[in-house]
Parts: C-alpha cells; sequence; structure tokens
C-alpha cells in the first residue's frame, strides 16, 4: 500500500509539472504572439507616419511656389507703384495676387490616431518616437508664427479703411460687382500719382512688410521640410 501511495504522489507530481510546464510554454507563445502584433503595429505606425510627411512635403514644394508667386507681383506691385502711374490699373492687376494665400496644411492623421488612442507606448524605439513628437513641436511652432504674420499682415492691408478712394471698386477681381453707374457714382481718388498721400505711404509700406513675411514664410516651411525629409528617411528604415 505505501509502496502504491508512493507511485501515485511521483505520478500526481509530475502531471502537475507537466500542467505547469504547459501553462508557461502557453505564456510564453502568447508573449511571443503579441509581441509581434506589437512590433507589426509599430511598423504600420511608423509607414503611415512616413505617409503623411510624404504627402507634407508635397504640399509645402506647392506652398511655396505660390509664396513665389505672391513674391513676384509684390515686388512688381511696389515697383510700379512708386514710378508713379497715371493709369491705377497698372498696379491694381497685381493687387490680389500679392495677398493671395495658399495655407499649408499638415497631414497629421497618423500621429492623432496614435495619440488620442493612447497608443504612443507602442512606439518602443525611444529615440526614435521623441524624434518624431518634436517634429510635429516644431512644425506646430513655425505653423503659429506664419499664422500670426499673415494675419498681422491682413490686419494692415484693412486698416487702409478708406476703400472707395483706395479703389477697391476698380480691382479687376472685383469690377463685376459694382454696375457702371455705381462705379461713377464711387469716389475716384488718384492716390497713385502722390507719393506723399496716406495710401500710398500704406500702401509702400505694406508691399514692403508683405516681401519680407513671405521670406520669413518661405524660411519657416523649408526649416519643416528638411525636418520632414530627414525624419522619413528614419521612418522608412524602421518601416520595413
Amino acid at each position: 500500500m505505501e509502496n502504491k501511495t508512493g507511485k501515485f504522489f511521483k505520478y500526481a507530481i509530475g502531471e502537475i509539472i507537466l500542467v505547469v510546464i504547459g501553462i508557461l510554454i502557453a505564456l510564453q507563445i502568447n508573449n511571443w504572439n503579441e509581441n509581434k502584433k506589437s512590433i507589426k503595429l509599430e511598423k504600420t505606425y511608423y509607414c503611415k507616419i512616413a505617409e503623411d510627411l510624404q504627402v507634407d512635403i508635397k504640399n509645402i514644394d506647392s506652398s511655396l511656389v505660390t509664396i513665389d508667386k505672391r513674391l513676384e507681383s509684390t515686388e512688381r506691385f511696389l515697383k510700379n507703384l512708386l514710378k508713379i502711374q497715371e493709369d491705377k490699373q497698372v498696379i491694381f492687376k497685381d493687387f490680389i495676387p500679392t495677398i493671395r494665400y495658399y495655407k499649408f496644411i499638415p497631414t497629421k492623421a497618423a500621429i492623432v490616431d496614435i495619440t488620442s488612442s493612447g497608443k504612443l507606448e507602442t512606439l518602443r524605439n525611444q529615440t526614435l518616437k521623441k524624434r518624431i513628437l518634436s517634429h510635429y513641436t516644431e512644425q506646430d511652432n513655425a505653423l503659429q508664427i506664419i499664422d500670426v504674420n499673415y494675419n498681422a499682415l491682413v490686419e494692415r492691408l484693412f486698416d487702409i479703411e478708406k476703400f472707395s478712394d483706395f479703389g477697391f471698386q476698380e480691382v479687376p477681381q472685383y469690377q463685376n460687382i459694382f454696375d457702371p453707374e455705381l462705379q461713377a457714382l464711387l469716389s475716384n481718388k488718384q492716390w497713385q500719382q502722390d507719393p506723399n498721400n496716406e495710401l500710398f505711404v500704406k500702401m509702400k509700406d505694406l508691399m514692403i512688410l508683405n516681401m519680407i513675411q513671405g521670406e520669413r514664410e518661405k524660411e519657416l516651411l523649408k526649416g519643416i521640410e528638411v525636418d520632414a525629409e530627414e525624419l522619413n528617411s528614419l521612418l522608412i528604415e524602421n518601416c520595413n
């Protein structure tokens, strides 16, 4: 009986050990699968952020082209203004292009998804994660500066106040709003012929500020673009 009891305990202990080993193996396999899924998700996020950055780079290029056109129109407007024109239309043909604004709006679908869903810890490469967060922080700061500068420019434009004297109704893009009778009734000041006129001085200063603001905007956008290109390269390496 003692012999049989001993064998039974040995068998029971053996079974328990086998069960424990099975559980440990199952847990290890589960951990391995979860780790594999986590790595796959991490790479997926890197790929998505890279895709967003590639869209940003293209949009920045488009924005830079429009800024160059705006600066060309502004320079031409300023030169024609300073040459003293008898015909106001010579300067007015460039007026709207000097303030036309193509705003760069970043594509942030991936990073918003990651942060809003609490999946930021999925990015286990701490160096790369800091680099990603830094890019979007710096980008937000640069775009805020651009917005502040442009809004200040627009405020100065509408500070002209004397819209009729300025001749907004004569600007080619707005002429169809005012019929001939109304055009004739509105004042038609030839301020562009007098360098000392308040409107002349304001427009001269506005265009100078516009050129400076445009160059600053280009500088900030190029900085974002260079950083996006560098980060994109790093993400592609970790994406594949």
